[in-house]
């Protein structure tokens, strides 16, 4: 199954469709920088994001996808986000003595605003960066 190529929602926003597989995760990166190339940490951002959909939800399983959306605002403001298809994994604390799991305290330190939305059977991950540095 091939994804749909980026679609452009609106001035200053577009969304593109990934297969759930690792690869891909650079693919969203590349992706990300083509549409924010003065935003440079929205790749690792988006990196990070794309990985945990990957390893965490249904979307690593066979056939599935993830959604990626960039949005540039007129102010220099940009905002991402990642739909997954879900799954029973739940956002929390890193367990000490594990080498990952810290991904999203780089997600906090970078961003102005992050969060998520939704459930098991799909979540939204949301992230609000600042303007990019002069």
């Amino acid at each position: 199954m091939t994804p749909p190529p980026d679609s452009r929602e609106g001035a200053g926003r577009w969304h593109r469709t990934f297969l759930g597989e690792k690869e891909q995760v650079r693919a969203a990166r590349l992706f990300v920088k083509t549409h924010l190339p003065d935003h440079l940490d929205a790749e690792l951002i988006i990196s990070e994001l794309a990985t945990n959909a990957v390893e965490h939800t249904r979307t690593g399983q066979p056939g599935g996808l993830f959604t990626t959306t960039v949005k540039r605002n007129p102010d220099g403001t940009a905002y991402i986000e990642i739909a997954d298809q879900g799954g029973p994994a739940v956002f929390g604390l890193p367990t000490p003595n594990r080498e990952g799991g810290r991904g999203l305290y780089l997600v906090t330190a970078l961003a102005t605003a992050w969060g998520f939305k939704g459930d098991a059977a799909g979540r939204t991950v949301w992230v609000e960066l600042p303007p990019p540095a002069p």
